[in-house]
């Protein structure tokens, strides 16, 4: 873990924050916020579709450009954001996969979402710790579900969008684990047998938090992993 270290050393949280609003995801987002002008509305919207964000055909930031395109183009009722979103899937290029599977989690998730999306959302911004453990217990998940962390992601992208401030993500929220993470564990892990427990280490090293730090490794994954 050492040599990962050493070449990522000289990051910072604000590099990561940079990282992140040059973000493909965050700036379709952003566009869609522009359109919608109603943060419920597109707090919702951003919430259901990360749930159903997994096994996509193509690029997550592709999918997202998707996503935000389609909402701009067709207009979204409050009562009616399972069929909105059921609309966009079915005829979505990048989310073809377990259509149902999806769509179930959506309909569990609504109540929970409705409730928080209208009432407590301030709350939650300021305790995303806690809105990933409730989220994981709606959704009968574990808390570092790679759907879970990544709702927490967007919930981020959402408050930089309506509230133009930046909260940092608490330190206790993992990465999610994908095929990236994995691949520099495998090349750098030494010593380490347990992947979590190597990001959080380097983490703690770096002084970044575990979602934050996502963002530097993304952007530098290419020349890490040569």
């Amino acid at each position: 873990m050492q040599k990962l270290y050493n070449k990522l050393k000289e990051y910072s949280i604000s590099d990561a924050i940079n990282i992140e609003e040059s973000d493909r995801q965050y700036i379709a987002l952003k566009k869609l916020y522009e359109f919608i002008r109603n943060k419920e509305i597109y707090l919702s919207l951003i919430l259901m579709n990360s749930l159903i964000c997994y096994q996509l055909s193509w690029k997550g930031e592709d999918y997202w450009e998707e996503f935000s395109t389609y909402f701009i183009e067709n207009n979204v009722e409050k009562n009616n954001l399972i069929i909105e979103i059921w609309n966009f899937i079915i005829q979505s290029k990048n989310n073809k996969r377990f259509i149902e599977t999806k769509i179930n989690r959506l309909i569990k998730s609504k109540p929970f979402i409705e409730n928080f999306v209208w009432k407590e959302e301030e709350y939650y911004y300021n305790n995303m710790s806690i809105l990933r453990t409730e989220l994981a217990k709606v959704m009968k998940q574990k808390i570092d579900a790679k759907t879970i962390v990544f709702a927490i992601k967007m919930f981020s992208y959402w408050s930089r969008n309506v509230y133009n401030k930046i909260n940092y993500f608490p330190k206790e929220l993992n990465v999610p684990i994908d095929s990236r993470l994995i691949a520099l564990y495998e090349k750098y892990k030494w010593e380490y047998e347990d992947i979590n427990v190597f990001y959080l280490d380097l983490s703690k090293k770096l002084n970044i938090p575990e979602l934050h730090l996502d963002a530097i490794l993304w952007v530098n994954y290419d020349n890490l992993i040569k």
